[in-house]
This record gives structure tokens, C-alpha cells and sequence, in this order.
């Protein structure tokens, strides 16, 4: 792995200090790794099963226990435990591999743009799945992070996927009239926002929190990513 810069070139502020990034990127990687390689998982199905999680959402939030003080065995346990999958094969022992693998790497980009970007790892799997991700290995592998940041970046501002209000609106099963109802957030704001001619980040507060508590979310999972690399 190449070493990792503790620059920050203006980007939203990140949950962790640099210090600890290692130990993120490395317990994320070999979360992966174990998944596919002792697990017997599909890297792509993991990806989403953990992006879901509350166990990312701890990840993203900087939570020490979570970025610092586990194992990416114990991760992936962790991760089984949460979603009910905790069966006897979550405690397979990991085998040799004299090289790191694919799944590996990209597990550890996905740490890293996560921190990087102070993004969720929901919308660091849309815009670079997990196995597009995997194939960027060869070359990618030997390039340093922030090459593969300023390729991340430069699919961000391509990226056109629903907005995190719309996901989170269909994941609750309400339209946007109900949600309107629901919130005290006229029918219009919401509309504009979910197409983007409104910016929800540039919203009341008082209005997002509305929303956010008839979703069951935080506000700040409504807000969309800015992705900026100097």
C-alpha cells in the first residue's frame, strides 16, 4: 500500500483525525478481504449489506471502537451479528495469502474516500461500486490515494444518481405528497429538491430536521455530497 498524505484540500470536515486513518483503511480492507476470500461472500453483496448498516454509519462517524480498535475479522463479525447472518461459518480462520488480493485494495480506497470525502459509504459504492472498484486494481493498485481520489472526484461530478432525499422517501414507501403532509414541507420544496433544481443543502434547518424525523434519518443524510479536490 502506498503511504497516506495527511493533507486535506478543501473538503467537509472529516469525523477522524488523519492519525487513525491507517487503522480505518487497513480493518476495512481486510474486512473485505476475509469476506471473499474465507467468507465465500460476493464482494458486491457485502458492500451493499455493510453501506446499509449501522455499523457504517459508526465507521463514518469516526466512532474509535469502530475505525481503531477492531480487527476487519471481528468487523465483518460485528457486521454478521447486526444483520442476523451469524452462523458458524463467521468464524472460519483466515487463510495465508502471500499477496494482498484485489478485494483487499479496494476495500482500502473505499476507507479512504470515505475519509476523504466526508462522504457515506452508500455514495462511495454508487458512484464506485465495489466491483468496479476491484477491477481498477491493475493499475490503480500502484498509484497513490489521491490519483484514485481525483478519479473518484471526477465521476462525482458525473454522478446523477436519485438524490439521498428521494432514496430515503421510497425506502420508507411514502410519496412525495404523503412526505409533504408528513413533514410541513410544502409539496413543491420536496419536488425541487428530488430534481435538483432546489439545493437541499442550502435548506432551513428547521425544515431538513422535519423531514429527516418522518424519514427515521439524521438530517445530514439528506444533504447531498460536495466533492471538491484542488
Amino acid at each position: 500500500m502506498t503511504h497516506v498524505s495527511s493533507k486535506g484540500r478543501g473538503v467537509a470536515a472529516r469525523a477522524y483525525d488523519v492519525l487513525y486513518l491507517e487503522d480505518a483503511m487497513s480493518c476495512l480492507a481486510c474486512f473485505f478481504d476475509y469476506a471473499v476470500w474465507d467468507y465465500g461472500a460476493e464482494g458486491f453483496e457485502v458492500a451493499n449489506l455493510f453501506a446499509s448498516s449501522q455499523l457504517a454509519r459508526q465507521f463514518e462517524a469516526g466512532a474509535p471502537w469502530v475505525v481503531s480498535g477492531r480487527s476487519g475479522i471481528e468487523l465483518f463479525w460485528d457486521m454478521c451479528c447486526e444483520l442476523g447472518y451469524d452462523d458458524e461459518r463467521a468464524m472460519i480462520e483466515q487463510g495465508f495469502r502471500p499477496d494482498r488480493t484485489p478485494e483487499y485494495w479496494a476495500g482500502w480506497i473505499a476507507a479512504y474516500l470515505q475519509w476523504r470525502f466526508a462522504l457515506t459509504f452508500r455514495t462511495v459504492f454508487d458512484v464506485l461500486p465495489f466491483d468496479v472498484l476491484v477491477d481498477l486494481y491493475d493499475p490503480w493498485h500502484e498509484a497513490s490515494e489521491e490519483r484514485v481520489a481525483r478519479l473518484f472526484a471526477e465521476r462525482m461530478t458525473s454522478y446523477r444518481g436519485q438524490t439521498n432525499l428521494a432514496r430515503m422517501r421510497s425506502a420508507c414507501g411514502y410519496t412525495q405528497r404523503e412526505l409533504a403532509e408528513l413533514s410541513g414541507v410544502s409539496l413543491r420544496s420536496i419536488q425541487m429538491y428530488e430534481q435538483r433544481n432546489k439545493d437541499i443543502n442550502r435548506a432551513q434547518a428547521s425544515a431538513v430536521a422535519q423531514t429527516a424525523r418522518v424519514l427515521h434519518c439524521r438530517a445530514e443524510d439528506l444533504l447531498e455530497p460536495v466533492v471538491a479536490v484542488a
